[in-house]
């Protein structure tokens, strides 16, 4: 961190729901680092991540605020799952997603 650059400032939900706000130089690499020295990797990424493990089963999108999560099947018992942050969301789908998986198309098998 450089007093004479700006800051990145991207701000996230801890897994607790506290705000955090990086304290880096803007146009950093690597993953985001608030004032305690606790990292976190940046959205995309993380929806990348979500979409390869979740995929199959829903559709994982970030709206900038919330992480969401609906699933394929439309007889699912928890269509929809909203949390704050990406850990709440994989806690959500562990535990209350019973959907079956949705076919992989042709060309992904």
């Amino acid at each position: 961190m450089s007093l004479l650059q700006p800051r990145c400032g991207d701000t996230c939900l801890s897994p607790a729901g506290r705000l955090r706000t990086c304290e880096l130089d803007a146009g950093h690499d690597g993953p985001h680092e608030d004032v305690r020295g606790d990292r976190w990797e940046s959205p995309g990424l993380v929806l990348e991540r979500l979409r390869e493990r979740w995929g199959h089963t829903h559709r994982i999108v970030w709206t900038g605020r919330l992480w969401m999560a609906t699933a394929h099947h439309r007889n699912a018992s928890w269509r929809t799952e909203i949390e704050p942050t990406p850990e709440q969301l994989e806690e959500r789908l562990r535990t209350r997603s019973t959907c079956p998986p949705v076919p992989l198309p042709r060309s992904q098998r």
